[in-house]
């Protein structure tokens, strides 16, 4: 994530994971538990040939896949400690290439264009048996019962099934021991709806979308922060910069407790705010301010969906600057520009008056507003790929002469820096 932190995975093993010229990237969903923390993903497998980007119904695609994650990577590279989700259907579950996926934290999807027989009862039983859990997809009224006495989560689509639907469905599901995910939640709204129905799980970027009424108060935590990243905005002096961690403890150490992790090569231990500002630079210590913003009171950088999704849209949009420029001033910038581009979200309060606060320049602001200029285009590229608008999004690339099989490689290589970065905190 910071220049200084190891970006092991330059050479992504995913980038050859697919046949012939269409390869297959991975990206990934968080899903959220009732406190709206992240639980588990859904792993995303695309295409480089947009007609047919999103690829989750291929399944010789996830067969692929799942052998090179294996094979190259490693599974927990790409979820961490949660749980891990994956469409799956009788060819897969029965080819034994399932096997080799870590049962504590798999869960198999079987899709809902899977026909429920006998033959895919068993291969269920068995799989249950080997410790992996089942998860249902789209499920609607109907089905086999005795999948639902094999499954472990049943999986709704709140935004293609009606709200009498769902509350009907969620009544019916009550009497056998399952756990309930809502799907495409992409509202507040849908998710105060599908939470007060009982939902155990939540998937989709609700949680990355502001509900702005008025301005709530900013915690005195996150007033420390934002001082603290307009000050190295404009490069305040270093005396200055010090006496506000000598000031706030918890961050002192929580600064200390980074820069001697594992994320870093140090030959020697750092002791002192001076060495911190010394070997980071005010450019990456305004890096790791912004983001500490988004990990919440107790600085919780492995369960907070706010946080992963602002750290992926800053190194992605970091990544896509780098195409076009070697000024790493300009990739800095395209890093914070991501990660701001979710502060109304973090704040709950309108954008306009945010920026009224903050040091950043001009180019950033009309960006963060109107989506103007290459930094607009650049946030636009980014909400294009979490929404799935594969044919937008690669008109926009090509406006940029970036291909969109460069955008999954980044995005895959993003990911994995994000869970490394985890593992070392």
């Amino acid at each position: 994530m910071l220049d200084n932190v190891r970006s092991p995975l330059k050479n992504n093993p995913l980038n050859n994971c697919g046949e012939d010229d269409n390869k297959i990237f991975i990206g990934r969903q968080p899903i959220l538990n009732r406190q709206q923390k992240t639980f588990g993903y859904e792993l995303l497998f695309r295409s480089s040939t947009v007609q047919c980007a999103n690829v989750t119904d291929n399944m010789k695609a996830t067969a692929n896949v799942m052998v090179n994650t294996l094979n190259n990577i490693g599974f927990s590279k790409l979820i961490g400690d949660k749980k891990g989700f994956i469409n799956v259907d009788e060819q897969i579950l029965s080819s034994g290439i399932t096997d080799l996926l870590p049962s504590d934290t798999t869960v198999f999807e079987l899709l809902e264009t899977v026909k429920i027989d006998e033959t895919v009862l068993e291969l269920c039983r068995n799989a249950k048996k080997a410790g992996y859990q089942i998860a249902l997809d789209d499920y609607i009224h109907g089905g086999p019962s005795e999948i639902l006495d094999i499954a472990s989560y049943i999986k709704i689509d709140v935004m293609a099934t009606q709200r009498e639907a769902i509350t009907a469905i969620c009544k019916e599901l009550k009497k056998y021991p399952l756990e309930l995910v809502a799907e495409k939640v992409e509202t507040r709204e849908d998710f105060e709806f599908c939470y007060n129905l009982g939902f155990h799980y939540f998937q989709g970027y609700f949680f990355a979308k502001p509900s702005i009424i008025s301005a709530k108060s900013i915690s005195p935590t996150q007033v420390v922060l934002l001082e603290l990243s307009r000050l190295l905005a404009k490069e305040e002096e270093f005396f200055v910069i010090e006496k506000i961690f000598r000031q706030n403890p918890k961050l002192h150490i929580k600064l200390l407790q980074f820069i001697n992790s594992a994320a870093f090569y140090t030959a020697q231990k750092i002791t002192s705010i001076g060495q911190c500002i010394a070997l980071l630079g005010y450019r990456n210590l305004q890096k790791w301010v912004t983001l500490l913003l988004f990990a919440g009171e107790g600085y919780d950088m492995k369960s907070t969906p706010l946080f992963e999704r602002a750290v992926l849209r800053g190194r992605i949009m970091e990544l896509l600057a780098a195409k076009f420029t070697r000024d790493t001033s300009a990739t800095d910038t395209a890093f914070i520009t991501g990660v701001f581009s979710l502060i109304d979200t973090l704040l709950q309060s309108p954008l306009e008056g945010i920026l009224k606060e903050m040091n950043l320049s001009e180019e950033i602001n009309n960006a963060l507003l109107h989506r103007d200029g290459r930094l607009g285009t650049l946030i636009t590229v980014i909400e294009d790929l979490e929404q799935k608008k594969y044919v937008t999004l690669e008109e926009r690339l090509g406006s940029l002469n970036i291909n969109i099989e460069e955008l999954f490689r980044m995005e895959s290589d993003a990911i994995i820096e994000y869970e490394t970065m985890n593992s070392a905190a």
